[in-house]
């Protein structure tokens, strides 16, 4: 009997101790967020987001109209009142994200205007009140939930004082006449934006999250004033030169602190992980992911990220981001190959397919979409769900243009046009995938697999080409892993190399 005690006591402390972690792990799961970068700064990237490596939104607006109507010069708030958007829907448009392989999706929610893309109970000037008369974001968001795809919604708010507001919020019955010259606002706080336009500003992008719950924001310039400071440099190194002049506008820190806390606690009201993806320096780092906006990364990246790329190549800068017919679409090529060089260094792509005003996309891009998920249906097992390897690729040729913009200017020329040379490596738990960017002919040598690199003699169990039935010969020796390739191609671009490793 006097063994027993002993028994019981250290069941009891092990049980308390237990309850105890569990306790601990429940509070911090469901701690609350402070408006403070030191408490922004414990949320981390959501599980569920590293698997995500593609998805689609759609820039859609009066800025589409405003194209159509070059001639005649017609302004914003014309512009809105001459989009119509009738045929737009939202099955359609899902549908078209999913043929095109894309595991998340959302609209542009706001952008460059005052005009909102969702039933706002805030200002009059939403896209239900005027304009096509729909709940763009609403709509949208319904239909991605019902597929259980992620929604993305992004902010791009630019100079705010120069914008249309409409009704500033449901406390201040203070009007903004989008016909007026309303520039006393842009230094009416002692020089700088006046703070009823962030009161404003912060009540619209939270209405919105309330209403839709999105499961990833994203904001693009007016959030951390990168525009400017992407020209001069300073955005990028985080860093102000000696004899160094800058102004940088957008939201002051206690905005962007009170509204990330907001979208951040409302995730734990909502049970669900959620991200922040912002440019540049704008918030100190580890707070969210980075997007690079339509360019790229030169190697092999520590933490996860973001780019925002445009299928429309820049021929002509009116409109660029809203559908210009002048700004051919890049082929399905270039796209996946982008695609696959962002995913092994520990990317991933969110791409801009632009509609025509009346809701529609136009053939020349649906086409290019219809091939990308071509291309995934057979490869996609290489990009959804994996992670980098401790190579991302082989070969010569790298991102010359890095960062914002990079692989926009020029009209595209500046991405990069990669050679059977040159191989990516992802990777999901036993398989290795090595993606071969043009059909390298008879036999494939990858020399990162050599038996004195990573992978020793006998690592790997066995090789196939994804798309391809036909049984390969292949040897791992010291100058690489040697394969023949297939007689037929199984695909046109893009070669997919299985290694299944011991």
């Amino acid at each position: 009997m006097k063994n027993i005690f002993p028994i019981i006591l250290v069941v009891v402390l092990l049980s308390c101790n237990s309850a105890t972690k569990e306790k601990s792990h429940s509070e911090t799961k469901h701690e609350q967020y402070e408006a403070s970068w030191s408490s922004l700064r414990k949320h981390t990237t959501p599980e569920w987001l590293d698997g995500m490596k593609f998805g689609i939104y759609c820039h859609w607006g009066p800025q589409t109209v405003q194209r159509l109507y070059e001639k005649d010069e017609i302004t914003k708030l014309e512009a809105i009142e001459k989009w119509k958007g009738e045929k737009f829907n939202a099955k359609e448009w899902v549908d078209l994200f999913q043929e095109a392989g894309a595991q998340f999706g959302g609209p542009v929610a706001w952008h460059g205007s005052g005009l909102l893309n969702w039933d706002s109970d805030l200002t009059d000037w939403n896209s239900v009140n005027h304009g096509p008369k729909i709940d763009i974001y609403g709509e949208l968001a319904k239909e991605l939930r019902k597929r259980n795809m992620p929604i993305v919604s992004s902010f791009h708010t630019g100079d705010f004082w120069s914008r249309m507001w409409g009704t500033l919020s449901l406390k201040d019955s203070t009007y903004l006449d989008p016909r007026q010259d309303n520039s006393k606002y842009a230094t009416m706080n002692d020089g700088r934006v006046g703070e009823v336009i962030f009161d404003a500003w912060y009540d619209r992008i939270t209405e919105a999250v309330d209403k839709y719950q999105p499961d990833m924001i994203w904001f693009d310039t007016g959030f951390g004033g990168t525009v400017g400071a992407e020209l001069k440099g300073y955005a990028d190194r985080g860093r102000l030169l000696p004899n160094e002049t800058y102004n940088i506008g957008g939201t002051p820190e206690r905005y962007q602190q009170k509204l990330i806390a907001h979208y951040f606690n409302k995730g734990l009201e909502w049970n669900k992980e959620v991200e922040f993806i912002y440019k540049s320096h704008d918030v100190p780092v580890g707070i969210g992911m980075r997007d690079i906006e339509d360019g790229n990364l030169i190697g092999l990246q520590y933490d996860p990220w973001m780019a925002d790329v445009n299928m429309q190549r820049h021929f002509e800068w009116k409109s660029t981001w809203f559908y210009n017919p002048v700004n051919k679409p890049k082929d399905a090529g270039t796209l996946v190959d982008m695609l696959v060089d962002m995913t092994s260094k520990n990317g991933r792509m969110l791409l801009n397919v632009p509609p025509k005003a009346d809701g529609t996309f136009a053939p020349e891009i649906t086409k290019e979409l219809y091939a990308m998920g071509s291309w995934l249906k057979i490869n996609g097992e290489a990009i959804y769900s994996t992670i980098p390897w401790v190579f991302f690729g082989e070969g010569p040729t790298e991102v010359t243009n890095p960062g914002h913009h990079g692989q926009g200017k020029d009209k595209g020329n500046l991405i990069p046009k990669y050679t059977a040379k040159d191989i990516r490596f992802t990777q999901n738990g036993k398989n290795l995938y090595a993606i071969v960017l043009d059909w390298p002919g008879e036999e494939l040598i990858i020399r990162t697999l050599g038996s004195m690199g990573k992978l020793f003699p006998g690592d790997i169990k066995s090789v196939c080409i994804l798309g391809s039935k036909e049984d390969l010969k292949w040897e791992q020796t010291i100058d690489g892993l040697k394969v023949t390739m297939p007689k037929e191609k199984p695909c046109d671009f893009a070669y997919v190399v299985k290694i299944e490793r011991n």
